[in-house]
């Protein structure tokens, strides 16, 4: 179809002449090439340092509080430039709230003298001298540059375990369902390789945020030495301070987790210091973690069936203890892999046994499985040899210097006891290390260590109890209601005490478990009385159904041994960067 006349076109001329115009973005792009590019240019290199580090120094983000509006173009521009998820963030905005005294005359009452601080603050990786994350991955998945001082996650070696997310203490690492893996900030190193602004830098229209070099030592010494004293709620640098030179040692932030534990190199500068109470805006927010459900399944049962060992130990003459708890453990194990992202990685989780608790943990129970199934199958023997006659005389044609194997089974009980508390000791180190509060020594231990020697009394009760040695039976549910009643009642008491103290480091982590998960509390309550019951009615074998009774009582402190572990880890937050106004 052709035009009648110049001003008469039809609508595919003018599709064609739409296709010849530039968008917006493509107009806007030219624009900054043509005039901007220069200008710019000068304005990003100002917001990176003038040379590489220095041996002893390294890259680190530099924030101007100042100049922070909490607009959240840095967020905006390392997802884009990064390529992230719809829900991942490697950088974040967060809100400070400070109240300070105001000049006004003293004629005024006292409470027109307070005045409101706001302030926004943006945070993303503080590429630490002591990383955490580096410190407990069990696969060595993380590297700090020797030059730049830059922590990096390697994705090929990530099994996807998480534990780096707990180990850090400002929750930089982010875990990606679709991939498999965590990942984090790497301060845009290619951009940075070729003199370029991290996007972030070069996002903010502020120039809130900048590269600078610090020093590592003065570093170590601001937060482990005789420096700056790390329990001052307001580490903000005044004018004067910032005025210094570009290698001196940083404060660091407000209402923010002790710099003290990884040694954070990001450096928060303001001119105006809040000097009165500084908080994050939702510093009395309680909030949950994840359960990890495999975690909680796989850390009952292997507690379990060292206290089943604990118990084969004690009566050595019963195989059917020994085969329960190695029943029971090889359940755990089978759970702790449904946690990775990437199993079949798995094998190397020994690599990071120098510095990773986790590593030392799997470590361990390669060590403990083994022990387990030989003192098992030893003890076992004799009951097979009566039954497979051949195998008894294969078993007297070993050589003479051997020692006769059923003397070996005992030892190995011994051996396996041993590394089996070892492995609940490194279980529990796992979560001591993370510095959380909550997962302090005083509660990872007393929880751990008080589930094996609760379940594995329970559990043996209920063994004997069906093998009709009554005796025995009533004696470990006698212990097991000992040992259930004073963990209930130092968990209670604990509970109570936390949420009446606002300033108990535990307080927030109490209301979580009151308010975000109400109905564990009388799920455990309720549990507890069903199997103090359960337990005397087994004490007393009432009616002569001793193995009913016992097996009731275990059922249910199974369930409230598998609650307190989800609790554990779904009120286990600790202390964070500062987040905004909570909901």
């Amino acid at each position: 179809m052709k035009a009648t006349a110049e001003n008469n076109s039809t609508l595919i001329d003018e599709l064609l002449a739409e296709q010849r115009t530039l968008t917006a973005v493509e107009r806007f792009s030219q624009h900054h090439d043509r005039n901007g590019h220069s200008a710019k240019e000068k304005l990003y290199t100002a917001l990176m340092p003038a040379r590489s580090p220095n041996p002893g120094e390294q890259y680190a983000f530099q924030v101007d509080l100042d100049a922070c509006s909490g607009c959240k173009a840095c967020v905006a521009g390392c997802h884009s430039l990064n390529g992230l998820e719809e829900n991942e963030t490697w950088r974040e905005v967060g809100l400070l709230v400070g109240v300070q005294a105001s000049a006004c005359p003293s004629s005024e009452p006292a409470t027109d003298k307070l005045k409101l601080e706001l302030q926004h603050v943006t945070t993303a990786c503080h590429h630490c001298v002591d990383p955490g994350c580096l410190n407990g991955c069990p696969v060595k998945a993380y590297n700090k540059d020797p030059v730049t001082g830059i922590v990096r996650h390697l994705d090929d070696q990530c099994i996807g375990c998480q534990y780096c997310v707990m180990m850090c203490p400002y929750e930089v690492p982010k875990y990606s369902e679709k991939l498999g893996i965590v990942r984090k900030c790497d301060m845009c190193v290619g951009r940075l390789a070729v003199g370029e602004a991290p996007a972030c830098v070069q996002s903010c229209p502020n120039a809130a945020i900048a590269i600078t070099l610090v020093n590592q030592n003065q570093i170590r010494e601001s937060f482990r030495g005789n420096g700056t004293p790390v329990s001052d709620p307001a580490r903000f640098q005044t004018d004067q301070q910032r005025a210094g030179s570009e290698t001196g040692a940083p404060n660091f932030l407000a209402d923010s987790p002790n710099p003290k534990i990884t040694l954070p190199t990001t450096r928060y500068l303001s001119k105006r210091a809040l000097t009165g109470m500084v908080f994050a805006a939702d510093h009395s927010a309680p909030r949950l973690e994840n359960p990890h459900w495999p975690l909680v399944v796989m850390l009952v049962f292997t507690q379990a069936a060292v206290g089943m060992f604990l118990a084969a130990l004690l009566v050595p003459t019963t195989p059917v203890l020994l085969l329960a708890g190695f029943a029971l453990l090889n359940l755990g194990l089978m759970a702790a892999p449904l946690h990775l992202g990437q199993p079949l990685k798995a094998w190397r989780a020994f690599l990071g046994w120098r510095t990773s608790w986790l590593s030392r943990e799997i470590i361990g129970f390669n060590q403990f499985a083994p022990l387990a199934a030989a003192a098992t199958a030893l003890a076992w023997l004799p009951f097979l040899t009566q039954k497979f006659p051949k195998l008894g005389e294969l078993l007297l044609k070993l050589p003479a210097w051997l020692p006769p194997l059923e003397k070996l089974q005992l030892p190995l009980t011994l051996g396996a006891v041993v590394v089996g508390l070892g492995c609940v000791f490194a279980s529990g180190m796992v979560y001591v290390a993370t510095k959380r509060a909550i997962w302090s020594p005083r509660y990872s231990f007393g929880n751990f260590f008080g589930t094996t020697l609760l379940l594995g009394a329970t559990f043996a009760a209920v063994t004997f109890a069906g093998l009709g040695k009554i005796n025995f039976a009533q004696q470990f549910a006698v212990a097991a209601l000992v040992i259930r009643t004073a963990l209930f009642v130092w968990w209670r008491l604990e509970l109570r005490a936390a949420l009446k103290n606002s300033e108990s480091p535990v307080h927030l982590n109490a209301r979580a478990i009151r308010e975000l998960l109400p109905r564990t509390t009388p799920a455990r309550t309720a549990l507890f009385v069903a199997s103090i019951i359960f337990g005397l009615l087994a004490i007393a074998n009432v009616g002569g159904l001793i193995l009913i009774w016992a097996g009731a009582a275990a059922l249910t402190t199974l369930l409230s041994e598998i609650i307190a572990r989800y609790v554990f880890f779904a009120a286990g937050a600790g202390k964070r960067m500062p987040g905004g106004i909570a909901a």
